[in-house]
């Protein structure tokens, strides 16, 4: 076994053994817009200071790729934490494939 895959076991082992928490990043809320745009959102949490929203509509995302929408969103606003994207029109049987950051 090399030398680093056994610090990772290590590592590993002793976060289960101590069951030290993880971060749980809080679940989006999504609102779409009509005629056009859509919102997806997080409630606000201490310690935040950062939420980035990576999305693509009706294509899946490979892994963490950026793409058709990549913000970072660096200041909260009424508590929330939000992306805001006001052109494109969604329809009925769409579906927004996404990922956040915290």
């Amino acid at each position: 076994m090399s030398r680093l895959r056994l610090i990772v076991v290590i590592c590993y082992i002793t976060t289960m053994a101590f069951g030290i928490p993880t971060y749980e990043v809080p679940k989006a809320k999504i609102l779409v817009y009509y005629p056009k745009g859509f919102q997806v959102s997080i409630p606000d949490e201490e310690g935040i200071t950062l939420f980035a929203f990576h999305g693509k509509l009706n294509e899946e995302m490979e892994g963490l790729e950026a793409g058709t929408w990549a913000r970072d969103i660096v200041k909260k606003k009424n508590g929330r934490w939000t992306f805001n994207e006001r052109n494109s029109k969604l329809r009925i049987g769409d579906t927004l494939y996404y990922w956040t950051y915290v």
